[in-house]
This record gives structure tokens, sequence and C-alpha cells, in this order.
């Protein structure tokens, strides 16, 4: 299925502060903790070391940009082989200054829902080092404590309930009519003709056809589906997306939200019963026939789906902070420079820091095919 992730994006500079969703996705479970909450916005015992940063608020030391790095690298493994690098650790110092800063405005009853939080997701997390002894060993290794994850949350949580408490009925209200496309609901036909195929084993990507090879083939499709084609023997034959090419390319009841944007657009635009021409996405050629398609109102979407849109709506409230009070901060990063040779290579996704609006639910799964 050619399903969009909805993965976070990489941004830098003005947007680093969106990687605020809890990145701490494997310590995330829910356990209904009951915990006193009393968790401290500041790592312990890491006022000593070189000074790496400072602004109008405060000072960053290395010891306590090691202490956050190690813990964003517990929660995020797949940076590990890129944390080193000056650029990366550079944008992650930014986001933790803004997280201490963020942090810092929270009002009393902001703080309170973090902790409360926090402490549910301790509880996940103690559970998962109580019964995996390789993370056990990890968190001793580099002497991080309940404590500092617990530091770690209650930035990120105390920085997200921030800025969505900021939001408005009327900032929903805005958000959502940006968004209609993600949660409107349709019945969908389509054959994909891709450009390019990745292999499952080796992940390595291969050219099945030029562009123009595969938007003559999508066109010769649409020509035969026009003239009468019986969708079902045109999908086994020309579709590439396996997850629909055997039940005539529908994909039934089936949110915006999972789609590729193109994709996306296309099946929320595009008029009822029409096939419209070829919709060109990361995967190659789309031919769409819209069979059915509901739109929600703001009232109707779940809890979810409202987080989804408060975290759109809070998104303009980080750009305002990170455009207008992060400046007046007058941050200076002094980190080491790069050795000659050192820096090189590529950190995942699109190599900037990790960003997420800030009441995203979870991200949707593909079936085989994932977009990038």
């Amino acid at each position: 299925m050619f399903h969009s992730t909805r993965k976070s994006t990489w941004r830098r500079s003005a947007l680093l502060v969106l990687a605020a969703v809890l990145v701490m996705t494997m310590l995330a479970a829910c356990g209904g903790g009951k915990g006193k909450g009393e968790h401290s916005l500041q790592f312990k015992n890491v006022d000593k070391g070189e000074v790496v940063a400072t602004f109008k608020d405060g000072k960053v030391t290395q010891d306590e940009l090691k202490k956050y790095l190690d813990v964003y690298v517990l929660a995020q493994p797949a940076y590990e082989s890129v944390v080193e690098i000056p650029q990366f650790q550079e944008m992650l110092l930014e986001q933790y200054v803004s997280f201490k800063l963020l942090s810092a405005q929270a009002s009393e009853a902001s703080m309170k829902e973090a902790r409360k939080q926090v402490d549910e997701q301790l509880t996940g997390f103690k559970e998962l080092k109580g019964s995996d002894k390789t993370f056990a060993d990890e968190l001793k290794t580099k002497k991080i404590s309940d404590a500092d994850i617990a530091t770690f949350l209650l930035l990120n949580s105390a920085a997200v309930v921030h800025m969505n408490s900021l939001v408005t009925d009327e900032d929903m209200a805005k958000a959502f009519e940006t968004m209609k496309a993600d949660f409107a609901v349709s019945d969908v036909r389509h054959i994909l003709v891709q450009t390019t195929e990745t292999d499952p084993n080796t992940q390595e990507t291969k050219e099945l056809r030029t562009d123009e090879e595969a938007l003559a083939r999508a066109k010769e499709v649409k020509a035969k589906l026009d003239a009468g084609g019986d969708w079902n023997e045109l999908a086994k034959t020309y579709s590439d997306d396996g997850g629909s090419k055997d039940k005539g390319g529908l994909y039934e009841a089936s949110p915006g939200s999972k789609w590729v944007e193109p994709f996306k657009i296309a099946t929320y635009e595009q008029e009822i019963g029409v096939i419209g021409e070829p919709v060109k996405s990361d995967f190659g050629y789309h031919v769409i026939k819209v069979e059915k398609r509901e739109d929600k109102k703001l009232d109707q979407l779940t809890e979810e789906e409202k987080n989804q849109v408060k975290g759109a709506a809070a998104y303009t409230y980080m750009e305002k902070f990170m455009t207008e009070e992060m400046p007046k901060q007058e941050l200076k990063i002094t980190l080491p420079k790069a050795e000659e040779g050192a820096g090189e290579g590529e950190a995942p996704a699109d190599g900037e820091a990790p960003t997420a609006t800030p009441a995203d639910g979870d991200a949707a799964k593909g079936d085989e095919k994932a977009a990038e």
C-alpha cells in the first residue's frame, strides 16, 4: 500500500522545537502511573564542564548537553550514528534550549498536566527496564537515571502542553479548514504505475521505468478505463500497488490522512465518479476514480483527530515563539569545531532535526509501501 506514514518531517532552526511530541516512543507506554509528579525540569549534577551555549536566561554546559543527547539517543537509536556530527548537535542544542524556555513559560495547570503525563510514561519506562536486561544495562553504562528520563520527558511534555494551552476554539476551526482532506472518508479506486521499486530485503531502489514511460503507461490505462475497460482486469495487468491490484484498485472507507499528499488532494478534490488525469507522487503515477466521499465536521472528529487539529493550530504559536522570542534570547553556541573529515554522513530521513506538531497522534502505518 502507498500510505503516507505521517512520519516526522525534518526541519531546521525555527521549527526545531516541534520535535516535542514525546520522541520517547519506546518509553511512552501508558500504564496509569500514580506517581506524585515531583519531577525536575533540570538534569542533576551537570553544572560542570565547558559552557557550550549561552542565552539571556541561562547557559548549557557540555555535561548537560551530553546528558540530553544520551537520553535522546536512548529514545531514538537510529540517530546514534549521527549524534556526534557537530551540525546535528547544534540543532539538538537549540531544540533543548527551546524546551527549557517554553517549559518555564508553562502555567501551573499546564505543569500539572505535564507531570501527570510523565508519571504515566515512567510507568512504561520502568516496566521496560525491568523486563529488558539489555536496555537496563545500557542505562547503567550511560549512567542514565530514572530522574534523567523524567526530566527529559517533562521538558518535552511541558513545552507541548503549554503550546496546546494557547489554542482557542477559533484557532481549531481555522486549522481544521486547512485539514479537511485529512479527515474526509472515501471509497477510491486507483491504478499505480511506478517509476522505481525498492527491494524489501536490501532496501535498494532500482528504476522500473523513466518518468516519461510511466506517464505514458498511466495515460494508456486511463484511456482503456474511459473506453469502458474493466477495473479488475486492468488493475491486475497495470497496477504496481500490491495492496489493491487484486481487488480492482479499490480502497474503501479510507481517510485522506492515510495517503501521500498528491493522492490525498486528488481524492478530496476530484469529481466523484470521474476518472481523473494521472496524478504524480513519489511512487509514480496514479489513475484515480473516487466512488464515494464523505466530509467530516470538526465536532464529528475523534479525540485523536481533534488532537491532530490542535497540533496544527499550536504550530503557529511555535513558529511565533521561534521567530519572535528566540532571537531575543541572543543564543550563542560554542560547540567544539569538527576535525577535518568529521561530520560527514547523513542523518536518518531528510537530514534535519525531527519535528512534529504538538498534539499529533500516532503515525498512520502503510501495509506494504511507505511514502518517502
